[in-house]
């Protein structure tokens, strides 16, 4: 298979902005509208399944975090204990999670993918595998994935060291 990626010309410099920077803008409103059909694509999937999209990403996080207690979901999803204790029920009752003795803690539990779950989880998987399948170069698919990581770990970082948006604008 022959690359068939864009690639500019050779010896081209890097876009620069107004300012000399690097001028992101493509990348920018790219990942915005990323963003924007995630979101749709993640509501869609949630209501096949017959839950919120809370609950999908609640699903999502026992099946990639291993020991996963209600308090690691709270603190993942960013939500109340009552709130978190009404959803893993919800989960529960579904039959896509179990609650499990913990092995050192015996005041907690550690959540787990029921069958049902992890069948879900595989179905969400596979829609995602097709999707990248038909949109990546296949010789692109291990500099896409450092790179997807590297922004992730990037835009955690930022927003760790105070550069969130409150902080650009107050020192602009």
């Amino acid at each position: 298979m022959s690359d068939v990626s864009p690639q500019p010309p050779a010896g081209s410099a890097p876009p620069l902005d107004d300012e000399g920077k690097l001028d992101v803008t493509l990348v920018l409103e790219a990942y915005r509208s990323l963003q924007q059909q995630g979101d749709r694509v993640q509501k869609l999937v949630a209501d096949f399944f017959g839950m919120g999209t809370t609950d999908l990403r609640c699903l999502t996080f026992i099946a990639n975090d291993h020991d996963t207690t209600p308090k690691r979901a709270a603190e993942f999803l960013e939500l109340s204990t009552g709130a978190t204790t009404s959803l893993v029920d919800r989960l529960e009752g579904g039959g896509y999670i179990t609650r499990q003795p913990h092995p050192s803690d015996r005041r907690s539990v550690l959540l787990e993918l029921a069958p049902a779950g992890r069948e879900a989880i595989d179905q969400i998987d596979e829609f995602y595998r097709r999707a990248f399948r038909d949109a990546v170069d296949p010789n692109h698919l291990d500099f896409l994935a450092v790179a997807m990581r590297a922004i992730g770990d990037s835009l955690t970082r930022t927003a760790a060291d105070g550069e969130a948006v409150a902080g650009d604008a107050a020192a602009g």
